[in-house]
């Protein structure tokens, strides 16, 4: 079947539409902070939302009823604790993330099977194919959001040795371990390690205890490193010891672990890069160095001459 210039059209916009909505929902760099509450885990609204999240609201807020009669209290918890982990409480209910889920349903029916098996190939998808291909776009924003929430504790644990260090340095300068978060939040640069922090501090401002506001801080960011790091603390606020050599400790052991992290990822490396050296670079070496001797010795000076 030939493919003509409007469906070529049409398959482009679809796919810009697609990418363009899927973009829109990535948080800024300045987003809302992780939110307050008895266990950490309610948000505030974003500070800065993009304009095209704006546009799509109507069109989740419309969704929202459709999709409030499932209940799923297990896998709504799961995306109001990733929404947090994630920097983006507030941004976004439970609800219009159903939304979501409905929107790139359909969006990866009409452009894989609407539009490119009929359109582009020819082909008429069978219901099978159908169902399973609405179900991988439903399932595509919960990849999405795992992968946000992956990349924001990249950057925490990226800057997780650093800060420890400025710490420890300012608790055993004299400074207690409030004042000293205190001044890392001061000093360091903006990000979501420094937010987090930042709001540990708000929290003990309007009256929650430190151990409370620790296990909040490590039920927010949800990795083992930092709940080894309010673990710590913890025991040493609960036994009476002095903050900064247990700070000392723990900032020794993040930066160790982050060298073997480093190895391990090298490690890693070396044997990724056998599969394109095998398959993609030796083919090609071997097809520059034996192809002109392969020709001549088939053809002769018929093909390759001086």
């Amino acid at each position: 079947m030939p493919i003509s210039i409007l469906s070529i059209v049409f398959l482009l916009a679809s796919a810009l539409a697609v990418f363009f909505a899927v973009y829109s929902l990535i948080p800024s760099e300045e987003g809302a902070l992780s939110g307050a509450g008895d266990l950490g885990l309610e948000g505030v609204e974003a500070e800065q939302i993009s304009p095209v999240v704006s546009a799509l609201r109507p069109v989740f807020t419309l969704l929202t009823p459709a999709v409030r009669w499932i209940k799923a209290d297990r896998y709504r918890t799961w995306i109001e604790r990733k929404f947090v982990t994630a920097g983006m409480a507030g941004s976004l209910t439970t609800d219009e993330f159903f939304g979501y889920k409905i929107i790139m349903s359909v969006a990866f029916w009409g452009l894989f099977v609407g539009l490119f098996a009929r359109v582009v190939v020819g082909w008429d998808p069978s219901i099978g194919a159908t169902i399973v291909v609405l179900i991988i776009g439903s399932f595509f924003p919960d990849a999405w959001l795992t992968g946000q929430v992956q990349e924001r504790q990249d950057k925490i644990l990226k800057a997780l040795p650093y800060v420890l260090d400025l710490l420890t340095l300012s608790v055993e300068a004299g400074l207690d371990f409030v004042s000293g978060i205190h001044k890392v939040c001061e000093k360091s640069v903006r990000g979501p390690l420094v937010d987090e922090l930042s709001f540990f501090l708000g929290e003990l401002q309007v009256g929650a205890t430190r151990q409370q506001a620790l296990r909040n801080l490590a039920l927010r960011v949800d990795m083992k490193e930092m709940r080894s790091f309010a673990a710590m603390l913890i025991q040493a606020d609960v036994l009476g010891a002095s903050v900064g050599p247990v700070l000392r400790a723990q900032s020794d052991l993040m930066r160790t672990a982050r060298f073997q992290r480093a190895e391990r990822e090298g490690a890693y490396a070396a044997q990724k890069i056998l599969f394109p050296l095998i398959f993609c670079i030796m083919p090609a070496v071997f097809i520059v160095i034996f192809g002109p001797i392969a020709l001549n010795f088939f053809y002769g000076d018929q093909t390759i001459g001086i």
